[in-house]
């Protein structure tokens, strides 16, 4: 993940319940935790998500029929995101994205688009702390704002020196 790059999960609002925070609390690993145990009772149209995600980013040549996948196709367009599926019950096992925030064109069009699509479907938008975001666009940007991408792109130098101090 480049740093100008800002990544959210997204899973079903009706599964959220008062310990979904053990998924995070609970993940030994230092990559992200699974979310599928969300997806288990969603029976969300992904033909037609995957087709409104098209609109605001290009699908990428290693899509297949359990990943879908984009990827921004040029050097000021670096979105992307997948939706995996289970081979077996062709459920969703992940919904990820990440925004490129080095121009603003990223955010009008691909964040608001990705968060429109959470909104319709009634999807919740977790940040990488594990943190629930409704899928309303002034709640993103409050949280992008405090992100380590934000902090590096208003200052590079400050941001790595803070880093280094750490």
């Amino acid at each position: 993940m480049a740093i100008w790059q800002y990544g959210f999960l997204v899973i079903p609002k009706e599964s959220i319940t008062e310990n979904y925070n053990c998924i995070f609390k609970n993940n030994q690993t230092k990559y992200l935790p699974k979310t599928e145990s969300f997806w288990t009772n969603s029976n969300l149209d992904i033909s037609k998500i995957a087709t409104e995600i098209d609109k605001f980013v290009e699908r990428a040549d290693w899509s297949n029929e359990n990943y879908y996948a984009w990827k921004g196709n040029n050097d000021n367009e670096d979105n992307d995101g997948h939706i995996s599926l289970d081979n077996v019950t062709n459920k969703i096992t992940e919904f990820y994205f990440r925004v490129d925030l080095r121009v603003k064109s990223n955010i009008e069009n691909f964040l608001y688009g990705l968060v429109k699509i959470c909104a319709q479907n009634e999807l919740i938008i977790l940040n990488l702390k594990g943190e629930i975001l409704e899928p309303k666009i002034e709640i993103i940007i409050e949280n992008l704002k405090k992100s380590n991408a934000v902090s590096f792109l208003k200052n590079p130098n400050e941001h790595i020196k803070n880093l280094a101090e750490e």
